[in-house]
């Protein structure tokens, strides 16, 4: 553990492929979800612009994003990686 064991756990949790899927995951959503508020404020601004209503209901982006974003928060705050079982063996010695 002396030296560079602490670095090189570090990394095998950050590397984790696990860990990758679930953050890519959830960054897409988050994405996702950012533009449809963007959409639906720039379809706000048009409507008080032009002084009638817009139509979002074909905007490709819905309220089942907001579901998604929930999801994917949930698997990330939920996950097991298993290199996290070996770096509590590798705690476990003085070493």
């Amino acid at each position: 553990m002396r030296g560079r064991g602490v670095v090189l756990m570090a990394n095998s949790i950050l590397n984790a492929s696990e860990l990758d899927g679930v953050v890519a995951t959830l960054i897409n959503v988050s994405r996702a979800v950012g533009h449809r508020g963007g959409y639906l404020e720039c379809a706000q601004h048009v409507e008080e612009a032009l002084g009638q209503e817009f139509d979002v209901s074909h905007c490709s982006v819905t309220d089942q994003d907001d579901a998604a974003l929930a999801r994917a928060k949930k698997a990330y705050d939920h996950l097991s990686l298993p290199v996290m079982d070996l770096v509590v063996k590798a705690l476990e010695h003085d070493d």
